[in-house]
């Protein structure tokens, strides 16, 4: 009986001591973190993170969320790391930017409209991603009609209502829209203005440890051509 409890309690020990995976977070949004048919998670942001995660041994469990979720559940705790951050958030530790994104807005063939920065914007009707008014700034959110904008987490519904003329632009990021785009309606189908700056976002971690850690693997991954090699990937 001893020696069974001995065991017992040895074998309790010992699944405590195991590491607990890393939870991380992305965006849920193709092609940087989706889903295939069988269900199988692939995408930019995936797999830029599964490499550095290999090479640091640890291990995780990756999980998508639309973005306001995702920052909600990052803010409780819920998950240690997530990107794309756009912001900075107390006592985490942002990560060096690796997510290179232009941010577009874009308008159907079939119409024709001049669009040369955000000013032009004013007056129509627009949809863009969750928080877009806050990422994008005070001169964007300065153009925007209350009865007129609207954001929303599905990038294919934003495009069906571009399609059938319910709004007039959608606004975000362009490998996503174009992704959609060319999968649901075919290559060229979309006028694309450059009105916003370019931006590279990071990722964030609540330990500094491991911020520290996955900067200097990205690092390599810059320097050696890999993370490039990563961003132009073509994604099924």
């Amino acid at each position: 009986m001893r020696i069974f409890v001995f065991l017992l309690a040895w074998v309790v020990m010992a699944a405590s001591a195991q590491p607990e995976k890393l939870r991380v977070g992305l965006h849920y949004s193709a092609p940087w973190a989706y889903a295939n048919e069988q269900g199988e998670l692939m995408g930019i942001d995936y797999d830029i993170l599964r490499h550095i995660f290999a090479q640091l041994d640890v291990e995780v469990q990756i999980e998508l969320y639309a973005y306001e979720r995702l920052i909600q559940k990052f803010r409780q705790k819920e998950l240690d790391y997530i990107s794309p951050m756009a912001f900075d958030l107390p006592d985490a530790y942002l990560t060096d930017p690796y997510l290179e994104i232009q941010d577009v807005a874009v308008t159907s063939i079939q119409t024709d409209f001049t669009i040369d920065d955000i000013a032009d914007l004013k007056g129509k009707s627009i949809v863009a991603y969750q928080k877009a008014s806050d990422v994008l700034g005070p001169v964007f959110a300065s153009v925007l009609e209350q009865d007129a904008y609207m954001e929303m987490a599905d990038r294919e519904r934003q495009l069906d209502l571009l399609k059938n003329f319910k709004v007039d632009v959608v606004v975000g990021d362009r490998k996503v829209l174009e992704y959609f785009s060319h999968k649901n309606y075919g290559k060229d189908q979309l006028n694309v203005h450059n009105v916003f700056p370019h931006t590279s976002y990071p990722g964030v971690f609540w330990e500094a440890s491991l911020a520290e850690a996955f900067n200097k693997e990205l690092d390599k991954m810059k320097r050696s051509g890999l993370l490039s090699q990563f961003h132009s990937q073509t994604r099924p």
